[in-house]
């Protein structure tokens, strides 16, 4: 049998990489409408996730609009506030992995290798989390999203712009920013160009600590959030020139499930773990090989995401 690095449990090497991946997904986690579950996904799953729409403006109760003028019960007035289901088929089934020889395990258990077990860890089940992150951005196109909120290049880009964004946002969108569900995800050099900015660097101005930790936290009443790779090379909102957007969960569903194993008893390990509170889940299965003496290490996730409302995300491009 091979040797599992060092008395490294298969437990202890799947809870590594889940952290890995579940603080890759955070930053997504709040953005959009989630539905996730440990449960294992049944073959041709189809989940539908509730979204919250964004809320009809108010109407002068006096003078009425299209109907009587203080007729409480005018169609213009009593609208049906009711959430939408989006269905959400789980098409996505992304995996990593690796594998060692006895050899390089016992190297690495010997400490030949000193960390490189977490980076492969680490690195494994971060890509799990980039194809959700990738798959997810590829839905921001100007056909599902047209509108742009703010058009203009990272090196001009700064805090003026997002108060700008955020007065149309309320003033023509008549979003609520005050509930704080709002979100403005970023690509590297949007974020690098807000650290820069003189306006939040300054910590007796912003109340931040950007020069220490980077954190820029809520700017203007968004949550901001980093989104490496931002656009998905090759895809439609490359194309775009898609940097970025500011977004309420509506816009977009996303439904993960666990994949299931056919045959457990033939695995050295399989492991299904979940977050407790946001429910993200990733899949750990290992198995043996005695013809090539190898050990083999897999992370993996099923999920699924769709379009939801358009007028709860609003593009930002670089031109």
């Amino acid at each position: 049998m091979a040797n599992t690095w060092g008395g490294m449990t298969f437990t202890n090497i799947a809870r590594q990489g889940f952290k890995a991946y579940n603080a890759a997904l955070t930053k997504m986690f709040g953005v959009f409408a989630t539905d996730f579950s440990s449960d294992v996904a049944e073959q041709g799953t189809i989940v539908q996730t509730r979204i919250v729409p964004v809320a009809d403006a108010a109407v002068d109760l006096q003078t009425g609009v299209a109907g009587t003028a203080g007729d409480r019960e005018d169609t213009n007035i009593i609208k049906d506030i009711t959430t939408s289901a989006v269905t959400v088929t789980l098409n996505q089934q992304p995996i990593a992995g690796f594998a060692l020889t006895d050899e390089e395990a016992a190297q690495i258990g010997s400490g030949v290798w000193a960390d490189t077990k977490n980076k492969i860890l680490e690195q494994k089940a971060y890509q799990v989390a980039l194809h959700l992150w990738n798959y997810v951005n590829n839905l921001v196109t100007n056909a599902n999203f047209s509108t742009a909120v703010h058009v203009g290049a990272a090196s001009a880009f700064d805090v003026d712009d997002v108060f700008t964004a955020t007065a149309l946002l309320k003033g023509t969108y008549k979003w609520n920013l005050d509930l704080g569900d709002a979100s403005m995800v970023l690509n590297s050099d949007y974020i690098a160009a807000l650290q820069k900015d003189n306006a939040l660097q300054d910590k007796s101005a912003s109340g931040k600590n950007i020069s220490e930790d980077g954190v820029l936290g809520v700017v203007g009443g968004l949550k901001t959030v980093e989104a490496p790779g931002l656009p998905p090379s090759g895809g439609t909102p490359a194309s775009e020139n898609l940097t970025g957007y500011i977004a309420k969960p509506a816009a977009i569903a996303i439904a993960m499930r666990a994949v299931a194993s056919q045959a457990v008893d033939k695995l050295v390990a399989y492991r299904v773990m979940s977050d407790p509170v946001t429910g993200a889940t990733l899949v750990y299965r290992c198995w043996y090989k005695d013809a090539y003496g190898k050990l083999f290490h897999t992370f993996e996730t099923l999920y699924g995401a769709s379009v939801g409302q358009a007028e709860a995300l609003k593009r930002i491009t670089s031109a």
